[in-house]
């Protein structure tokens, strides 16, 4: 079969291995498929994989802010300027340690070992033998990432447009609906909408482009390991 063919075959049994599923055998429901139900499940995924680091972060500033709470309490620095120092840094070092963690804590983008065993199944399944084939194959897969990329960065721009926007007109109705409560409160309703839109795209976005990371480089491993395999001498070689 035609490389073009198997980056696309790959491509979809990894998408469907990610987010619990199977291809089925049937072109018209396994399109129907991709096209109606995978797609809220990979963005799922996506949004999970990103909230770990959020979560991380807020169990991390839970933890220091209990500790520099303790400390000020047992160090008799309470009301001082010294304590605010303190409960200053228990919520900055959390923050510093997430967004400096270890490139081996994210490096990953989420991949495990079972999903590198299926990709390696798949190709072996598929006839991949020899290291050339499967060199060419990632080439190929590349530039289906380069097209989601693409895709990714103009929602972004839309993202921040729509930040824009929201933001000179919060500035622009705040001013003319302080004419009574009325109008203040029902504008205040209004921004609050607005905002929580923003931000449920933001997260969108932010989720599929790290559901994006996890496909393409779980792909991207798994061919790695089995060019390790294919060159690997047979055991009653040497």
């Amino acid at each position: 079969m035609p490389i073009f063919a198997e980056s696309i075959n790959l491509v979809r049994a990894v998408e469907a291995h990610l987010v619990s599923e199977t291809n089925s055998n049937i072109p018209l429901f396994s399109y129907l498929k991709r096209l109606i139900w995978l797609p809220a499940k990979f963005l799922k995924m996506g949004v999970s994989e990103k909230t770990k680091g959020a979560s991380v972060w807020a169990f991390l500033s839970f933890a220091f802010i209990m500790l520099g709470a303790w400390f000020i309490n047992n160090s008799g620095i309470a009301k001082t300027e010294a304590a605010n120092i303190v409960m200053l840094a228990a919520m900055i070092i959390p923050m510093f340690l997430v967004t400096f963690a270890m490139p081996s804590m994210y490096g990953d983008s989420g991949v495990t070992q079972n999903t590198i065993r299926f990709t390696v199944s798949f190709l072996q399944a598929r006839g991949f033998t020899n290291t050339k084939d499967i060199e060419l194959l990632k080439k190929s897969v590349k530039l289906f990432e380069d097209r989601a990329r693409s895709r990714v960065n103009v929602l972004k721009w839309l993202v921040g447009l729509l930040w824009a926007g929201f933001m000179f007109t919060f500035s622009k109705g705040f001013e003319q609906s302080m004419a009574s409560p009325a109008e203040l409160m029902s504008y205040a309703f209004m921004s609050a909408s607005l905002l929580m839109l923003v931000i449920a795209a933001y997260l969108c976005v932010w989720g599929y482009d790290a559901a994006l990371d996890k496909l393409f480089r779980a792909i991207e491993f798994g061919c790695n390991d089995l060019c390790h395999f294919v060159e690997l001498p047979a055991p009653n070689e040497g």
